[in-house]
């Protein structure tokens, strides 16, 4: 379809004397003027060409205007296109009344005024603009919530008089387990380790408009955690965001470890550039080979080579620079070959090695392990390999979780910023033109802040789900009779609802107390919202026993599914059933399903469509050397 940037008006007439006034009365900057003889003629106009108003005449052959109006108001496309209707006729109350009845926003009567006739036809179109930007932002949104795939930070207001915080988000219920209202009132410094107290409030008294930290913080278990502090300092208050960094401080601390223990092994680990000049040698290089570190950097890698080799491992690694040889992940699987140490002896050593690309991919660097197997058995060998593959995983980890910090810095920051703009502007129309908008527009705003809210619950969801992944699996036994008791409750509390449920004594299993709690608020909350629409509904829990496994079930006789659609049930955002039908974000189970694999279980679900649904997972089941395990450390707390 042809669309234009300027403000497009269909005219609308068979009389081309009318069309020329008209179009000379509301010609202007801004403005694109379109005229149709007829009807039909405007039909055609308006399939090809985006229109933001029309002014269409009421009196025309073959076609008239109510009937053209009747067509447009029938159509998706075009039935919130605004209509003026005008006429030569007298301004009858009868007519009037039809003119509206077929949609028009006024009624106009020949010959037209053009001080009133521009006027309303410029806030219309004003209207019209801002009913489109309104919902081209709604459409913005829809798309920006398939980039969503991370967590939140902490983000808040702290009081700088005070030094108490005004305002936090629910991000620091989820990292660190407090509640808002535990939270609020409270002194900064109260959930810190006592070192950090005096660096805090030093940085407090600084005039500075930014400052930054990090602190490690207590969490209402008593667990503790890392934050990265970024604060902006304005109108006295601390505007900040807190990242949590744990797992990257512990990366950081394993990165420090292995590297200390490549520094310190017994093997030979050392790197040559692509000329083969050394530039890093460890201590079980000077070992083997008698060489001190300051004497192999300003050596060749050749010069460990014997005679009768040196030639042709130098043409391999240039053969392997230039790509002429092909090298499965860039590593050289290890072989035995011999190296001539300081004092002349020719040494047997396991060689392995890995070739260092930059950036663009190109091989620029080789690292080297050799294993001197002269006096080393091959166990010593096996060891080096794993704490090898150890540093590998362990920088993997490290690359990973900063790739996971930088989304969610996007998340916490740019996604959420389309949704404030959003809510202001609907709230800025509503107070200021609200007299103006019809019935209409009123929807298309209510349909954009329940939007807004969609996607703000989708967020918290997917900041939910994500932070599964980094949320450690505690295992012991579970009275699962007492956490569906706790677990009823807390739904019971957060709403009302008329399902009968039945629970049946249910077995022990090994668990996560917290993470398995979750699964069952959100198993129990689908089976009654799904079957709040029947007459009596009716939900059953239990469990049994097979082999070394304990199934749990939970069954309802509400909407079910279709089983040809079951691979989707635990996709993140893929429901079965319209957000008109049941409200939901489409994440739960995905949550359901990711702790239950965690946990080392499975869980699927049987059913037919409105004959209700059964979801079962499985856990390890507690065996009696566990109990009496579980029995002593009890005894002992």
């Amino acid at each position: 379809m042809e669309k234009f940037d300027k403000s497009v008006i269909l005219l609308v007439d068979d009389k081309p004397a009318n069309l020329f006034a008209l179009e000379n009365m509301l010609a202007g900057e801004g403005k694109q003027i379109i005229t149709a003889n007829s009807g039909k003629e405007a039909l055609t106009t308006i399939l090809n060409k985006e229109i933001d108003l029309i002014i269409l005449d009421v009196h025309m052959p073959e076609m008239d205007g109510f009937e053209v109006a009747q067509i447009l108001k029938s159509t998706n496309r075009t039935k919130n296109i605004p209509i003026i209707f005008a006429s030569a006729e007298k301004k009858e109350y009868s007519s009037v009344l039809q003119g509206y009845d077929e949609g028009a926003v006024d009624y106009l009567v020949k010959p037209l005024d053009p001080t009133i006739t521009r006027a309303k036809v410029a806030i219309l179109l004003e209207l019209q603009l801002q009913k489109r930007e309104l919902i081209e932002k709604n459409i913005s949104l829809q798309k920006s919530e398939l980039l969503i795939n991370n967590s939140a930070d902490i983000i808040g207001i702290i009081d700088i008089a005070t030094l108490t915080f005004e305002k936090v988000n629910v991000a620091f219920n989820s990292i660190l387990g407090y509640a808002t209202d535990e939270i609020l009132g409270k002194h900064f410094t109260f959930f810190l380790y006592d070192k950090y107290v005096d660096a805090i409030t030093m940085n407090n008294q600084r005039n500075k408009e930014h400052i930054s930290f990090e602190t490690r913080v207590i969490c209402k278990d008593q667990s503790s955690k890392w934050l990265d502090w970024n604060i902006i300092i304005k109108y006295g208050k601390w505007f900040f965001n807190a990242r949590d960094i744990t797992a990257a401080k512990e990366t950081e601390k394993i990165k420090d470890f292995l590297g200390e223990l490549v520094q310190q092994s017994n093997n030979a680990v050392y790197i040559h550039d692509e000329e083969g000049k050394i530039i890093s040698w460890n201590i079980g290089a000077e070992n083997i080979y008698g060489y001190k570190e300051a004497e192999a950097l300003k050596m060749q890698v050749w010069e460990l080579l014997p005679e009768n080799i040196r030639s042709s491992s130098k043409d391999t690694v240039d053969k392997i620079i230039n790509e002429k040889i092909t090298i499965e992940n860039n590593k050289i699987e290890e072989f035995e070959t011999k190296r001539l140490a300081k004092n002349g002896k020719i040494i047997d050593v396991i060689f392995s090695a890995n070739v260092i690309t930059d950036y663009t991919g190109e091989r620029k660097s080789f690292a080297i392990k050799e294993i001197d197997i002269t006096k080393q058995n091959i166990s010593n060998h096996q060891i080096a390999q794993l704490n090898a593959d150890l540093k590998k995983n362990i920088i993997q980890l490290e690359a990973s979780n900063k790739e996971l910090e930088s989304f969610s810095y996007s998340v916490s920051h740019d996604l959420r910023a389309p949704l404030r703009a959003v809510n202001g502007y609907v709230k800025i129309i509503e107070e200021d033109y609200d007299k103006q908008l019809d019935e209409e527009g009123k929807r298309l705003l209510h349909n954009i802040q329940s939007n807004a809210e969609r996607m703000g619950a989708l967020i918290d969801d997917l900041l939910a789900f994500s932070r599964l992944g980094r949320k450690e699996v505690e295992m012991n036994e579970i009275n699962f009779d007492k956490l569906i008791e706790a677990v009823s409750i807390e739904i019971n509390n957060s709403g009302t609802h008329t399902a009968s449920i039945k629970i049946n004594t249910l077995d022990h299993a090994l668990g996560d107390y917290s993470l398995l709690r979750q699964v069952w608020t959100n198993l129990l909350s689908n089976a009654i919202k799904y079957s709040a629409k029947k007459e009596k509904p009716l939900i059953e829990i239990g469990s049994q026993i097979k082999d070394d496994e304990v199934v749990y079930y939970i069954k309802d006789n509400g909407a079910g599914f279709d089983m040809q659609y079951k691979e989707k049930l635990f996709g993140v955002f893929q429901r079965l059933h319209s957000p008109s039908e049941f409200e939901g974000t489409g994440i739960g189970l995905a949550i359901a399903h990711r702790i239950i694999t965690k946990h080392g279980g499975k869980i699927w679900a049987e059913s037919k469509i409105n004959e209700g649904a059964t979801f079962y997972f499985t856990l390890q089941k507690v065996h009696a050397k566990e109990k009496e395990t579980n029995s002593l450390a009890k005894q002992i707390h």
